[in-house]
């Protein structure tokens, strides 16, 4: 069947049920953009069905009067709004009818709702209102610290859509076969022309879950309205940490919780609890900012508690082209004069020593935990929990302390026999985007944390492996670019079955790094490594199995996938069989480790500093600040590819300076010969280009001379 998915961004979720569907159908994907775009989308792909798993704007009537159109609702059935997640972790249960009421006199849950899911329907005229043809819930608590918005909809939601879309295929299958009452002339069905928006959704889909057939647990549904940033805020003179917490994580990583705790407006991201003794918490002014950490600041609440703020970002004003990026809270609050640097030593709250795992809810990204086999065989966990997986020039420098205080544990009396590294929800996505973007240089920062992360590589690859430590790579969650050859850089590579990996860098200009050169090819062989740096396309744990990029996948997530991935090391390293197969055909000596580090930093230099660093530089700015899209890439939209048309960065001279160069000098031109021709009130017309009319470029100099003056 041909599937076109119509998204507002190809995100975690509508990647994953695009890799799912790819299996047995041929799936297309679109960017709606704009009505005329999706139109003009759906008559280029002809598609048998449309699925919508991620999409903010409404589908055009044109599109759904036409072709059966599903729209993937991270809410059970008829529940409706376009806040549905950020609803149910404020605490709204649906007991309260009216909204504005909840939101006036805070008559939100105690205890929040039990269960929350997610629907499959039919696209109408009506918002969320369509007839449903799959719902599937799952368990959920509101006051865990792990649950977030973004981490539900990459977990618990996008497995349940997962599910709910793969049986609302085979219901709209078996309802088009049921449309008709005799076979073709040839004695098979045209199944897939059979689909269309009149076929009917039986109405038990609407009052049975897909896995348990039970009706939705989680109390009475509404239909709620967008919930704006200012009904997000709070007190912190009366409201308790476990309330600050939810409506910060409610409102992660979109749009954040808009608050003026720092005396002016900004949106806070963290929210975790502080629960220990050792704060003076009960002593201190509600609001007051009474410890750093790692670049977060913990603030006093009411309760005797405190509340960590990971992150900030300034609010977009009318004068700002853009969005601000999104910062770690101590850097912001010194940058804007809140918080005085002098003062930073008084405030500092270590973490525990030796990345020891804290005893009570606090604010830890980085913990070590050590498990003694009965055959005496120790094993160490390295558990890192950056956001959104990104990891700042300072992390990474954290995280090799880490490592060299693991690697002070193994001695002759006492072996390590493995260090498993990995994180509860993303595994790694490399650099941090947004860090780069907010600093002084970009360039230079970028420089520091790629070689920051290089450093962590370098140590699993070399410093481990001299003392016949295995490394192990347990990817809990998605895993991006410099995160995916992180982990390909370990000994062994074990993933969860719902795991996305993105290993390419060449979406945002990059040529990539952390050793991947060596990783890549020696784990899938040149021709595979190359496809994969080039393709730029999610592949599955399934395929990654296959092509060697990984070693294993395990079922389950949360507490069962990591009770699973502790089973499997444990039986790996008792085991006896050699792991890091793969280092075979690869020089990992300290001299190949050097060339490789060399060689692709040498390329990296160049997405920093040269000429062709103006895509990488632009890219990241798009990126971090949230500018949409103007068209969908040809890797995503086979519908759009002509013959072989490829999409820039899919071609060889993608890498090439000179052309860059050629692109900048003309681009420059054409400026100065619009700003010629506006002086001198001469209407521009289409032949007026750089071609066709001389310029002078004496002035102009080389681009970027200080990469060329090296």
């Amino acid at each position: 069947m041909k599937i076109l998915l119509l998204c507002t961004a190809h995100n975690s979720l509508s990647q994953r049920l695009s890799l799912t569907l790819s299996e047995t159908h041929d799936v297309t994907v679109e960017y709606a953009i704009s009505t005329e775009s999706t139109i003009q989308a759906v008559r280029l792909a002809r598609p048998h069905l449309i699925i919508c798993p991620f999409l903010t704007t409404l589908v055009p009537k044109e599109v759904y009067s036409q072709y059966l159109t599903l729209i993937v609702h991270p809410g059970p059935p008829d529940d409706a709004g376009p806040s549905a997640l950020d609803w149910v972790l404020m605490g709204d249960d649906g007991t309260v009818s009216n909204a504005d009421e909840i939101v006036r006199d805070e008559k939100w849950s105690e205890d929040g709702r039990s269960h929350w899911g997610v629907t499959v329907l039919q696209a109408i005229e009506e918002f969320d209102a369509g007839p449903v043809w799959a719902f599937e819930q799952f368990p959920i608590d509101i006051d865990d610290p792990a649950v977030t918005k973004s981490s539900v909809y990459r977990g618990t939601v996008t497995r349940a859509a997962v599910t709910a879309v793969q049986a609302a295929i085979e219901r709209i299958q078996f309802a088009a076969l049921a449309s008709v009452a005799t076979p073709t002339s040839n004695g098979s069905l045209p199944l897939w022309d059979l689909i269309g928006p009149y076929l009917k959704a039986d109405s038990y889909y609407r009052s049975a879950s897909v896995t348990t057939q039970e009706p939705f647990l989680g109390g009475v549904t509404r239909c709620r309205p967008l919930l704006k940033a200012n009904q997000r805020g709070f007190d912190v003179r009366r409201h308790t940490a476990r309330n600050i917490s939810r409506r910060i994580r409610a409102s992660d990583s979109q749009p954040g919780c808009l608050s003026s705790i720092f005396g002016l407006n900004l949106y806070l991201y963290g929210g975790i609890v502080e629960a220990g003794e050792g704060m003076a918490t009960v002593q201190a002014v509600p609001g007051t900012i009474i410890a750093c950490r790692d670049e977060a600041v913990c603030v006093a609440t009411c309760d005797g508690k405190g509340i960590w703020i990971t992150h900030l970002r300034r609010i977009k004003r009318k004068v700002d082209a853009m969005l601000w990026p999104k910062v770690p809270a101590m850097d912001l609050l010194v940058e804007l004069g809140i918080l005085d640097a002098g003062k930073l030593p008084r405030l500092l709250a270590p973490p525990p020593r030796l990345f020891a795992k804290a005893s009570h809810p606090t604010f830890q990204d980085i913990s070590i935990e050590y498990e003694t086999l009965p055959t005496q065989q120790r094993i160490s966990y390295l558990s890192f929990t950056f956001y959104n997986g990104a990891m700042s020039t300072t992390q990474c420098r954290r995280l090799s302390s880490a490592l060299s205080s693991i690697l002070s544990t193994h001695t002759e009396s006492a072996p390590l026999a493995a260090v498993v590294l990995g994180g509860p929800s993303y595994f790694s996505n490399g650099v941090h985007l947004n860090v780069i973007e907010a600093a002084a240089d970009p360039a230079t920062e970028s420089w520091m944390n790629i070689n920051a992360i290089n450093d962590v590589v370098q140590t699993l690859l070399l410093d481990f492996a001299v003392k016949g430590i295995t490394t192990i790579a347990a990817v809990r969650g998605n895993a991006a670019a410099g995160g995916v050859a992180l982990a390909a850089a370990c000994d062994v590579v074990v993933a969860g079955e719902n795991v996305v990996l993105n290993p390419a860098y060449r979406a945002l200009g990059l040529y990539g790094s952390e050793f991947h050169s060596i990783s890549y090819s020696g784990r899938c062989g040149d021709e595979v490594a190359r496809r994969l740096l080039r393709g730029m396309l999610p592949i599955s744990t399934t395929e990654a199995v296959k092509i060697g990029l990984i070693d294993a996948v395990v079922s389950g997530f949360g507490g069962d996938l990591d009770m699973a991935i502790r089973a499997h090391v444990r039986e790996l390293i008792t085991s006896g069989k050699r792991s890091g197969e793969w280092k075979d055909g690869v020089d990992i000596s300290a001299a190949g480790l050097s060339l490789a580090r060399a060689s692709e930093l040498g390329e990296m230099s160049k997405d920093f500093w040269s000429a062709r660093s103006l895509r990488y530089h632009s890219r990241r700015r798009d990126f971090v600040r949230k500018v949409k899209a103007t068209k969908t890439p040809l890797r995503f939209a086979a519908h759009r590819r002509k013959g072989e048309e490829l999409d820039e960065e899919e071609e060889d001279s993608f890498d090439n300076i000179e052309d860059f160069e050629d692109r900048i000098v003309n681009e420059i031109k054409e400026r100065a010969l619009r700003r010629s021709l506006k002086a001198l009130g001469v209407t521009e017309t289409a032949s007026m280009t750089p071609s066709r009319v001389e310029v002078s470029d004496k002035h102009l100099g080389p681009v970027f001379s200080c990469y060329y003056s090296t």
